[in-house]
């Protein structure tokens, strides 16, 4: 039922993710996804569950559990590559290999803020974006959200990206 009510995007939803594709549309599409200092079993594993797949590709499973996942350790041209298919998964309610919606894993993800090194090729436009798309879940999302018990990580992470 959740993830029923996430997969009827609004127009509002489809423009914001148009424009959030455009925004990014400057990154390529890196060689490997994982930084490279991390070890190498973990790095090998990482880069094999995204499997090399363009970002249009890419489903929330292949980001595998919130307790062995590739997202954090993604290079910051990584990010700025997937982050419009990230933010895609979220809006449509695509579920994690764990069954849940893909949707608190962005939050709890973006929460990290922009100081962090992972967003720290995206411009300000590109910031002001994911705001913007912050908005968005706040405004049409926010039962599913506090539901889930992330309505204060998407406050934090409101708050951190309208600031910049």
């Amino acid at each position: 039922m959740l993830a029923m009510s996430l997969e009827m995007k609004s127009e509002e939803a489809t423009a914001l993710i148009a424009e959030i594709h455009r925004a990014f549309g400057s990154f390529a599409q890196p060689s490997l996804y994982i930084i490279d200092d991390l070890y190498e079993p973990e790095r090998l594993d990482y880069e094999e569950m995204l499997g090399g797949k363009p970002r249009e590709e890419i489903e929330a499973i292949d980001f595998g559990l919130v307790s062995w996942s590739p997202m954090t350790y993604l290079s910051p041209q990584a990010v700025g590559y997937l982050l419009p298919r990230l933010v895609e998964l979220a809006e449509d309610g695509s579920t994690d290999r764990d069954g849940d919606l893909f949707l608190m894993r962005f939050i709890l993800y973006i929460s990290l803020g922009p100081s962090c090194e992972l967003f720290s090729l995206f411009t300000l436009e590109q910031r002001s974006l994911i705001a913007a798309y912050l908005q968005h879940v706040k405004r049409h999302h926010i039962q599913i959200v506090a539901d889930a018990c992330r309505d204060d990580t998407l406050e934090e992470a409101l708050r951190a990206w309208s600031a910049v």
